[in-house]
């Protein structure tokens, strides 16, 4: 016979209670609702980059089902990047793009803190009609707080990018024209900072740094450096990519190398605490679930680093 042990019982209702005022300072939400970050700690920080479920499926050769709010919950992230892509040649019926109307994707993404819809998706596309939705709901969403350009600047091409510098003025005119101000964020690869974009840049509120290849992070620090005294007015996040490119010809993502992987967390940590960027962005969306072990690796980082004080 077990001892007995009775002292005061707790019952559901005084365990709910007692949960809601525990851990972190914050009251708990609803059971299935995500505990929101403390500001001014590196979760607050984090973002995760999100395409369509399935969209890199091309790339990585393995079939994804998580979604972008399950990829954000999953990691412990609790801002999104929402970046819509359409199918290229030879990939229709892989994945479905992000399908107006959008408003009822918001439902799922009110769980997150701050959310930024893309105005340019993959690949650089954007469509007109597209743009005014996406800006109409941006004002009308609590926790929508800007917009995104993705792949936006142009290597080749007669075009610079895939918006004209009168373009973005009239986009910053709606965004900040209102009583709800927006962040404008863009997509920046390192590859790029020869590119005569400075006209551009200077309408961006925040720059999102990326290296697309794994080599580019021996010299990371002097894109950053680069960055800065090309825009110095701009403020700039750092993303990090689980995916390695491996080219060939046959251009195909395996999982970034564990060294490489701590290299650029650790390093854009650092970047984070000194205040020389304002987040570190995760990708991808698409790539959580395929068994890649640099997740599993950036997961346990994150818990472990996401709720020191910056």
């Amino acid at each position: 016979m077990p001892n007995d042990t009775r002292g005061p019982r707790l019952h559901r209702r005084h365990f709910l209670q007692a949960a809601a005022t525990a851990g972190c300072g914050f009251a708990m939400p609803a059971l299935g609702q995500v505990i929101p970050p403390q500001p001014g700690t590196v979760r607050d920080k984090l973002w995760i980059f999100s395409n369509p479920t399935n969209a890199d499926y091309a790339y990585v050769r393995k079939r994804s089902v998580m979604s972008p709010v399950e990829a954000a919950v999953y990691m412990g992230i609790p801002n999104i990047f929402m970046v819509q892509q359409y199918p290229g040649k030879g990939e229709e019926g892989l994945y479905k793009p992000f399908e107006p109307p959008f408003e009822q994707y918001t439902i799922a993404l009110r769980v997150l803190k701050r959310v930024a819809w893309s105005l340019v998706g993959a690949s650089g596309i954007t469509k007109e009609w597209e743009r005014q939705q996406v800006l109409s709901m941006a004002r009308q969403t609590p926790n929508f707080v800007g917009v995104f350009l993705d792949d936006f600047f142009h290597d080749e091409g007669k075009e610079v990018a895939s918006l004209s510098v009168d373009q973005l003025r009239d986009i910053q005119r709606q965004l900040k024209g209102t009583d709800k101000k927006m962040d404008m964020y863009v997509t920046f690869y390192a590859r790029q900072l020869k590119l005569p974009i400075v006209e551009h840049l200077k309408l961006i509120d925040v720059i999102t740094l990326w290296m697309w290849k794994p080599e580019e992070l021996d010299d990371v620090d002097s894109h950053l450096t680069k960055l800065e005294e090309m825009v110095p007015g701009c403020r700039k996040m750092v993303g990090v990519y689980t995916t390695a490119l491996q080219e060939n010809g046959n251009p195909r993502w395996t999982s970034m190398p564990i060294p490489l992987m701590q290299k650029q967390c650790e390093q854009a940590l650092g970047w984070l605490h000194s205040g020389r960027i304002e987040g570190i962005i995760v990708y991808g969306g698409t790539t959580l679930d395929v068994g890649y072990e640099a997740v599993d690796w950036t997961r346990d980082w994150i818990r472990r680093v996401a709720d020191r004080k910056l």
